[in-house]
Parts: C-alpha cells; structure tokens; sequence
C-alpha cells in the first residue's frame, strides 16, 4: 500500500487530555490581530490597485458609485458625494448602486458579496463586456467593517485589475 492510498491515523489526545484549541490566527475566518494591516498600509495598497486600474483604463476608468444604507435611510447623499469624488478624480460614472441592509442582518452587513447591488456591481467590475472598472463608495464601512474581507475584497480588485475608490479613505472604525 503506498503512503497515498494508506489511511491516515485519527489525532487523538493522551488519556484525559483534549486537543489544545486553535490560535485566532488558525481559526477559519477570523480577523486575527497578527493578519492585521495597518490603515496607512491598506491606503497604500488601494492606491496602487487604483493606479494600476486606472493605467490599463485608456481614457478614463468606468466606475459605478455604491451606497449602503439602513432601512429608512437615503442613500442619495452618499451617491451624491461618491458623484462629487468623481468629478474630481475624472472618474466617468457608468451607474448607481445602492443597498439597504438592516444592522441585524449582520451577514449581509459584513460580506459585501451577499447583498444584491454590491454583488451586481462586482459582476459589472468581473465582466469583460462591461465597461465597469471601478467602484466609488464613501467610506471603507459601505464595502465591510470586517477588516478580513475588506482585505479580500482589495485583493480581488487587484487579481481582476479594477479599483476600489473611497471618498474618506480607510477612516478609524
């Protein structure tokens, strides 16, 4: 029997002993403090995925502007000042996208991915046949406050080569 075929032997603890649990930094999706990048290193690195976006844009990065609001709430202010951000930067604005989230739906308010218009503007940014190259939002907290997925979420800008714009930066939590 090879070494690949052969089972492989159960990990069981000594006699009234149990397994010692994980570390934060081994536990699947946990936000561990050593994984942890500072404000002003993932600053940095969103700027570098937005230049390199914006270099392989030609004439102007296509973006859409993205809001997250709570039920009963407006999102037309932070449209505007997403809208306001991209004058600025010469930005040319290829839609608007927003969502409602309850603060108790707490999947939804951490991973972007599970809610309608941020998925939807992911798609936009993922389709070569689509314009879009970029999204503006307000703040950090209108993609995730989990600072794990946020990471993910600039990671899979820079693998798509699209950008990740915000008005305020990576602000305080």
């Amino acid at each position: 029997m090879s070494s690949l075929t052969r089972p492989v032997a159960a990990l069981v603890p000594p006699h009234g002993r149990g397994l010692p649990t994980r570390g934060p930094a081994f536990r699947p999706g946990s936000d561990a403090p050593a994984a942890a990048m500072s404000r002003e290193a993932l600053s940095a690195w969103r700027a570098d995925i937005n230049r390199i976006a914006s270099e392989g844009s030609g004439d102007g990065l296509s973006v859409v502007l993205y809001a997250l609001t709570r039920p009963g709430g407006d999102p037309h202010g932070d449209l505007a000042t997403a809208q306001g951000y991209a004058d600025a930067q010469q930005l040319v604005v290829v839609d608007r996208i927003f969502d409602v989230v309850a603060g108790d739906d707490h999947p939804c308010v951490v991973d972007p991915a599970l809610r309608r218009g941020y998925a939807r503007a992911l798609h936009l940014m993922g389709d070569p046949s689509s314009p879009v190259r970029g999204l503006v939002a307000v703040s950090r907290t209108a993609v995730t406050p989990a600072d794990r997925t946020y990471r993910d979420q600039l990671a899979l800008c820079a693998a798509r080569g699209t950008a990740l714009h915000l008005v305020r930066g990576e602000t305080a939590m």
